[in-house]
């Protein structure tokens, strides 16, 4: 089960979503509905059916968010950390000059796209994560060479753990 914060306009609401045997169901507001979420093509849009409903989405990646767009609609959607997680921002972290890619979704590893010893350019793609039947793109966020990749294709992994090490280009 994955937890996120939804910011509506000044609005904030709590909402988890769960992968059950019969598909996807989200928690909104205390309500439980089924979902289903469907890429049209390689674009950012999605067909949503939500309960009986059906609404085309378009998702963009942010650094720490993703921007959803319903019906001219902006909607920002962030990662909640489960407890127990660090809670330190990925997106600066760094470990004895090494910035740490952490997972900021569970999901499972799609594609791996670069080894140890790779050199990185800032946004390069490093990883992609499948969740919710979405494909997230990880990207690198400084420049550098590659000095450690953990997870492989296939591989599940939980918020905050680390993927990827970058450590400084020579």
């Amino acid at each position: 089960m994955a937890k996120y914060f939804l910011r509506l306009g000044d609005r904030e609401t709590e909402a988890e979503l769960e992968e059950t045997a019969d598909g996807l169901r989200v928690n909104l507001d205390g309500t439980w509905r089924d979902v289903t979420l469907q890429r049209l093509g390689d674009s950012p849009r999605y067909l949503l059916v939500l309960d009986d409903r059906m609404i085309e989405v378009l998702v963009t990646e942010e650094s720490q968010a993703f921007n959803v767009q319903i019906a001219g609609r902006n909607y920002e959607v962030e990662t909640v950390r489960r407890r127990g997680r660090p809670r330190d921002n990925e997106s600066d972290h760094f470990v004895d000059g090494r910035w740490l890619l952490r997972a900021p979704l569970t999901g499972v590893v799609a594609e791996v796209r670069v080894s140890q010893g790779d050199v990185v350019a800032l946004g390069d793609v490093l990883l992609v994560v499948e969740a919710m039947k979405m494909l997230n793109e990880l990207r690198a966020r400084v420049a550098g060479t590659i000095s450690a990749v953990r997870p492989e294709a296939g591989q599940r992994v939980e918020i905050g753990d680390v993927l990827v090490q970058v450590g400084e280009t020579a």
